[in-house]
């Protein structure tokens, strides 16, 4: 997977990936079909960054009371295209906006 996938090395680092691959050795999982490729970049897309938004409200929601600040960041990538960065900063930590 790794050479033929183009997948990083350091995602067999990643615990989530060590403990799918331990889950499946350890147990049946016959008629197991994973996700296409349209599935991936459609409908499980959209539903984890709806996960993650609804995990981000209740910080999201401390912004009126304690405060927020907005960074930004930015440079040109080898194509001289620009990419900006924005972030909210919170005493309970960075989150990325845009």
């Amino acid at each position: 997977m790794f050479y033929t996938g183009g997948l990083p090395f350091n995602l067999a680092r990643n615990p989530y990936f060590r403990k799918a691959f331990m889950f499946a050795t350890n147990n049946p999982v016959g008629g197991y079909v994973p996700p296409s490729y349209n599935k991936l970049r459609t409908t499980l897309l959209v539903q984890e960054r709806t996960h993650v938004e609804r995990m981000l409200q209740p910080l999201k929601e401390t912004w009126s009371s304690k405060g927020v600040s907005i960074v930004s960041d930015g440079w040109s990538d080898a194509q001289r295209r620009p990419l900006l960065n924005f972030l909210a900063v919170t005493e309970d930590g960075p989150m990325f906006l845009r």
